[in-house]
């Protein structure tokens, strides 16, 4: 990109939108379609071709059930989802997770129980869980500690990362007591969750996870043994469990869903998935949610509304993404990704006084820095420092550098971005060292 002032800037940082490039050609066709708008009440074909493209992407790389195929049948998909929603921004997507499981702890929390017996027409939910939970007044969220959902509000409650923020001032955040924050990979911390609200008589509604963190810890992934815990007690509790895709989709491994990561393939789906970011290429704002039958048997009719939801210009944009990753684009972002990293450690190496810990899965990884060397925010921050040298990161953690660099990314660009950085880094250790020797 280049700048106002003509300077020239290589991309590497953002939310994660920052997919195949600013204007990569097949988005930019799709972009000049003409289109009806958005809200025109009834069914588009776009529609048909977003889900078809949506259940080659999620599940390629497990088993496919057996059967069809045949003449006149499609081919059997191995998508654990159900159903789709779309919205605009992944915040929205996380609020209408977060408002389905709201209704389903209604559902099962309601002490106005008359059924007996059997499943509860509409709901999946049996009236022994109803019978087991009824009464319970109070429902929380359990989420992973500097984890982040957005910023609208619900998303934002459970929001560990910025949560603080929203507490300091907003006056809706007074005394809500609704997050039960447990760390990333803490077996024993999530089970110790779930014994606490049987013990207090608290209804846990929904466990939310990134798979790969992208704002409180970027970089940072989710564990087999963790995910897998994670499902097994949000069933035996009557809980939902929700990915949060948003950044990681497509980045993390060069997949859209935490079922096609490495070492998941054979995992239990989560209840819902959201994504977004690199989906949209940054072009066109779209959302979607992915349910599965027991998540979508909760949703009512009305719940959630918008009248931008699934434009049929933004599915033609997402459909021209999902055309766009191959095989070579996978196995890049996971090549890449462990190179990046490979180079940053031995950076760490050469700096070990200003970088603390490098953490990285494909191409979201980020170096975190010791606050007492440099800062990654404001002014003369090394954020700044690499844009004026040439390459657009951006911040996060607690005192973090991001990179996100675009999924096609080259051997040369990777040691663009890396110089870049040594070069910054360099030059905040001069100054500390003078610093020191001046006083």
């Amino acid at each position: 990109i280049v700048t106002l002032h003509g300077a020239v800037v290589h991309d590497s940082g953002g939310y994660g939108m920052l997919g195949f490039g600013h204007e990569p050609g097949p988005v930019r066709d799709a972009l000049a379609v003409r289109q009806v708008m958005a809200n025109i009440m009834t069914g588009n074909v776009a529609q048909t071709r977003f889900v078809e493209a949506l259940r080659r992407e999620i599940g390629h790389s497990r088993c496919p059930p057996t059967g069809g195929g045949g003449d006149g049948e499609s081919e059997p998909s191995s998508c654990p989802y159900d159903r789709f929603l779309c919205m605009n921004s992944g915040s929205e997507a996380m609020s209408v997770a977060s408002r389905i499981s709201d209704a389903h702890a209604k559902r099962v929390t309601d002490d106005d129980d008359e059924d007996d017996g059997g499943t509860l027409a509409g709901t999946g939910t049996t009236s022994g869980t109803r019978r087991r939970h009824a009464g319970k007044t109070k429902c929380v969220y359990v989420a992973l500690e500097r984890g982040f959902h957005g910023r609208t509000l619900v998303p934002a409650s459970f929001s560990d990362s910025t949560r603080p923020h929203a507490e300091r001032h907003l006056a809706s955040f007074r005394g809500w007591d609704n997050l039960w924050a447990v760390p990333a990979n803490d077996v024993d911390a999530l089970r110790a969750a779930f014994v606490r609200a049987e013990a207090e008589g608290v209804f846990i509604q929904m466990v939310v996870i990134e798979p790969v963190q992208g704002e409180g810890e970027p970089g940072l992934a989710i564990t087999r043994e963790f995910y897998d815990e994670a499902r097994r007690l949000t069933l035996e509790h009557d809980a939902f469990f929700v990915v949060d895709s948003i950044q990681a989709g497509l980045r993390a491994w060069g997949t859209l869903s935490i079922v096609d990561y490495p070492g998941f393939e054979d995992c239990a789906p989560p209840d819902m998935e959201a994504w977004s970011k690199a989906l949209n290429a940054g072009q066109f704002p779209l959302s979607v949610l992915g349910l599965t039958e027991r998540a979508a048997s909760e949703y009512v009719v009305g719940l959630y509304g918008n009248t931008m939801t699934t434009n049929p210009r933004a599915l033609d944009v997402a459909c021209a993404v999902l055309g766009m990753v191959t095989l070579e684009v996978r196995q890049n972002v996971r090549v890449q990704g462990h190179n990046f990293v490979d180079d940053l450690l031995r950076l760490k190496e050469e700096f070990p006084d200003i970088i603390t810990e490098v953490r990285g899965t494909g191409l979201l990884f980020s170096v975190e820095l010791n606050p007492d060397r440099a800062r990654s925010l404001g002014a003369g921050s090394a954020e700044e420092r690499c844009r004026m040298q040439g390459v657009g990161i951006i911040h996060g953690g607690k005192n973090a550098l991001r990179f996100t660099p675009h999924l096609c990314v080259t051997d040369l660009e990777r040691e663009l971005i890396v110089s870049t950085l040594r070069s910054v880094l360099t030059e905040i250790e001069a100054e500390s060292k003078l610093s020191e020797n001046n006083i």
